[in-house]
């Protein structure tokens, strides 16, 4: 089998520095980037080719990796002017990395079966650290030959690969670990600030969590964000982690069934986002309730 020719669409916090180990692995042929100048330094920094078009990275490469904010921006990627859709090359394989809902990845599926290629929807579960680490753990549904294809791709980018079924079923997947991670978040979240307020200081409330039974690996990750909060990098935005949720819900309403704990944390960010922390981390919903509590923030925020 001839080596793989990897174009990677959305350089963002996790596209990166995925990017970098396609590169160190010798599969990155080019990227692209919504922002060229990004595009440009991971190019001049890899030695891939910058693109200045969707249609352009379909062009070179014969495996497309898509790791995008949301469906506008994927589908944007796809079938927008220049899109991938123009010049897909014959048996190309997508490879959908974005958290996205599952009736999206099977229309952008037909689409591209349309246009003589294939996809498959692999997102990942990690953190920017386990990006850089290529430890995330990946997410797999679509066709086993597709995902046979680009194994070398995938391995290069995760050290734990799930094939959960058809298409759609790793978007799926994503949606439900994510439920557990904004539900950890949400958890961590308030037990700190309550920690806080019966007079424990807040790295030694954090030594014991990061020491119990709630000691998930999310908790040691996200322990800077939490602890020094005016400090830490945004690894994830409210309302980004809004749009995951109302997918969440959107999906569970589908199955017939609810999901109160994921109600009530949607409720909780829209009411921190409505509150001046849209640009923050997921983590400032601990801030948002150390402000709420010291009636310093509107408690009530929208309702859903």
């Amino acid at each position: 089998m001839s080596q793989l020719r990897v174009g990677f669409a959305g350089l963002g916090r996790m596209g990166r520095p995925m990017a970098r180990n396609l590169a160190r692995a010798g599969l990155l042929a080019g990227v692209y980037n919504r922002t060229r100048t990004i595009a440009d330094e991971v190019a001049q920094e890899t030695g891939a080719a910058s693109c200045a078009t969707p249609a352009e990275l379909a062009e070179l490469a014969d495996v497309l990796i898509t790791m995008v904010v949301d469906e506008e921006a994927s589908m944007r990627l796809y079938g927008g002017p220049d899109g991938f859709l123009e010049a897909l090359r014959p048996s190309t394989v997508g490879v959908e990395m974005s958290t996205v809902s599952i009736d999206h990845v099977r229309a952008l599926g037909r689409r591209v079966e349309e246009a003589g290629g294939s996809l498959v929807d692999v997102p990942v579960s990690g953190s920017v650290s386990m990006a850089e680490g290529a430890t995330l753990t990946l997410l797999a549904g679509g066709d086993e030959a597709a995902l046979a294809r680009i194994d070398p791709a995938l391995r290069v980018l995760g050290s734990t690969i799930f094939h959960l079924g058809p298409l759609g079923q790793g978007a799926a997947m994503k949606l439900a670990v994510n439920t557990v991670v904004y539900g950890l978040n949400e958890a961590l979240s308030e037990g700190l600030v309550l920690a806080e307020s019966s007079g424990i200081p807040r790295r030694l409330a954090y030594d014991v969590f990061a020491q119990s039974a709630v000691a998930a690996p999310f908790v040691h990750y996200r322990r800077e964000a939490f602890e020094f909060p005016e400090d830490a990098p945004v690894t994830m935005l409210l309302p980004t982690a809004g749009k995951d949720l109302d997918l969440i819900l959107k999906l569970a309403d589908d199955r017939g069934q609810t999901l109160p704990q994921a109600e009530l944390n949607a409720g909780i960010l829209q009411a921190a986002v409505a509150a001046g922390y849209a640009e923050a981390d997921i983590s400032a919903v601990a801030e948002y309730l150390r402000q709420r509590a010291a009636g310093t923030v509107d408690g009530q925020g929208p309702t859903r």
